[in-house]
């Protein structure tokens, strides 16, 4: 069988063609899928390293913030100053003649630090008084702060309270 120069030309070609068909379909096409993919777990890789990067970020901030307190409950005050500087605000408020009792207490919360607490009982007060005792105290360049408040309206006079006010400090245990 003997082929013209047309059909030889015509069975080259479509060898070619069937070549460049099965080189695309077994390397380019694949290649092509490859890179889609990566592509798309590249954007995604990026976004979870934006979040990593936001999250690192706010964990410093959030161990910053800690050194800070860790900082100041190391120069924090212990039980016995707390209790001068409840009654200092006391003072200054004009409270002292109107506390039924004061309690003191201490609790180890670990090895390093204790809470130290003062409960209050006020009687026969205004509310303005204790919205002003709170205010310093909340306001107060110490680690403090109100754990607790209980008021009622005072037997004798409804106009008067009676309040129950706790007060908690962070300070650091003194190794020996």
């Amino acid at each position: 069988m003997r082929l013209t120069q047309r059909e030889k030309q015509f069975a080259i070609g479509g060898a070619v063609l069937l070549g460049l068909f099965v080189a695309f379909q077994v390397f380019v096409r694949p290649a092509l899928s490859r890179v889609r993919m990566l592509r798309a777990v590249v954007a995604e890789k990026k976004e979870t390293l934006n979040k990593l990067h936001t999250k690192s970020e706010g964990y410093n901030a959030l161990r910053s913030q800690l050194e800070q307190i860790r900082l100041t409950v190391e120069g924090q005050q212990r039980g016995r100053q707390m209790l001068s500087f409840v009654e200092r605000v006391q003072k200054d408020c004009g409270l002292m003649q109107k506390v039924i009792y004061m309690t003191p207490g201490t609790t180890a919360i670990s090895d390093l630090y204790e809470k130290t607490n003062v409960e209050v009982k006020f009687g026969a007060v205004t509310l303005d008084q204790i919205i002003q005792f709170l205010l310093k105290i909340e306001s107060s360049e110490l680690l403090v702060g109100v754990t607790s408040l209980d008021i009622k309206c005072g037997l004798q006079n409804p106009a008067l309270l009676d309040a129950v006010i706790q007060v908690a400090s962070v300070s650091a245990i003194e190794q020996d």
